[in-house]
């Protein structure tokens, strides 16, 4: 196999060891530093990954993704649903308003909703329709509360508590007056997410509207669900801002993920640095060979070697470093995020939960990074080394 003469020297040059002791040292502290800085980037945003996945199942399970509504009056339930773009999972007709929940034993505020289904809520995914039926049948004024709400108003199943709603007052001779109700307790739910137990509530549908003073036939909107909570950027596409009017889950816990994602940014950024550290060396160590060869690229241009293969020859050495040190790295970096659980228990610490999650365009950006600095490193040595005078650096030899 015929190799370009550039690449075979550049080949011998990397394989060969150089007399001068800190110039291998430096190309080793080059190449090392590439393969950390890919494999501590590739787990570090991997771990991020997995979180920012992780929170997102977690706390955006129990919220709707977005609640579309018409920006006058209310819809009718019996004429057809909105035109939905492919990514909305499931639709469902919603009343729901802000409360204050009155008890002997204290006062809380709360979030009610009103359903018909076990469906239309992942809460309460645990209930079948019937069962759903005989706890919140229509006319009865019955909620499902959660269990750190129930304790918060030591409420059991069967007592009464009042439903205020500060939106929608009404004018008495006594002035302005909550709209309120005396709801019963039919059951207590139970949420992995304890956050939600703690605020919302469940009511029937025509119920809330009742309450709310909307007909029976009609609803506020519609709760959104989406395959991808992050794809709520999209709708405004699909629903005119003339005639409905969208309120999504960034409103609730938009600065927790905006604080999760500029975290992975800079833990990005701050690896990254590892990576343009190594890469300098890459520079270094090739002026230092540059210096060393002089003698040899000067009789290689006298065998017939031009200025442009010269520059080639150490543009292909940096390079080398570069992508096995970035190739090393990579693998790496994959195998122990992979086995990332494992290798953390070896270290004494069990029964900790680090979720993981490789994404293969992030790595090809890593990738892709790291050998165009690697690249970039080697024009100023390969200049220099092209600049090399055959008179000059034979004069004394």
């Amino acid at each position: 196999m015929n190799f370009p003469v550039s690449l075979y020297i550049a080949l011998r040059y990397w394989r060969a060891k150089s007399a001068d002791r800190f110039a291998r040292l430096v190309t080793n502290l080059a190449s090392s530093g590439i393969v950390l800085g890919v494999m501590a980037l590739i787990i570090v945003l991997s771990v991020m990954n997995g979180l920012e996945k992780h929170q997102k199942q977690q706390v955006l399970s129990g919220i709707p993704h977005a609640v579309l509504m018409p920006q006058e009056g209310y819809l009718d339930l019996q004429a057809a649903q909105p035109s939905m773009p492919d990514f909305v999972r499931q639709a469902v007709p919603i009343n729901s308003t802000n409360v204050i929940l009155q008890t002997a034993q204290g006062v809380s505020a709360g979030h009610i909703i009103g359903v018909q289904k076990p469906s239309d809520d992942l809460i309460l995914d645990y209930l079948t329709q019937q069962q759903l039926s005989e706890l919140l049948p229509a006319g009865e004024f019955k909620i499902l509360i959660g269990n750190r709400l129930a304790d918060k108003l030591r409420l059991n199943i069967g007592d009464k508590v009042r439903l205020m709603i500060t939106e929608n007052s009404q004018y008495t001779p006594f002035g302005r007056v909550p709209t309120q109700r005396l709801f019963t307790v039919s059951d207590i739910y139970f949420s992995d997410n304890s956050e939600v137990s703690g605020y919302e509530i469940f009511a029937n549908l025509s119920d809330i509207g009742r309450l709310m003073r909307i007909r029976p036939e009609q609803v506020q909107g519609y709760r959104l669900f989406l395959d991808d909570p992050f794809q709520i950027t999209a709708l405004p596409q699909f629903f005119s801002a003339d005639k409905w009017k969208l309120e999504d889950w960034r409103s609730q816990k938009g600065e927790f993920f905006q604080a999760v994602r500029m975290e992975k940014n800079m833990m990005g950024l701050l690896i990254s640095l590892i990576i343009i550290v190594a890469i300098s060396n890459i520079i270094t160590s090739l002026s230092l060979m540059v210096v060393d060869k002089q003698g040899e690229i000067a009789i290689l241009q006298t065998q017939g070697l031009n200025k442009r293969q010269v520059r080639r020859i150490f543009i292909l050495q940096g390079f080398l470093v570069g992508l096995v040190g970035t190739i090393i790295g990579t693998i790496l970096g994959v195998l122990i995020t992979l086995n990332l659980a494992d290798i953390i228990e070896l270290f004494g610490q069990r029964g900790i939960f680090l979720p993981t999650s490789l994404e293969l365009g992030q790595i090809i950006v890593i990738v892709a990074f790291s050998l165009l600095l690697s690249l970039l490193s080697t024009i100023y040595p390969a200049y220099r080394a092209a600049k090399v005078e055959p008179a000059e650096a034979l004069r004394y030899e």
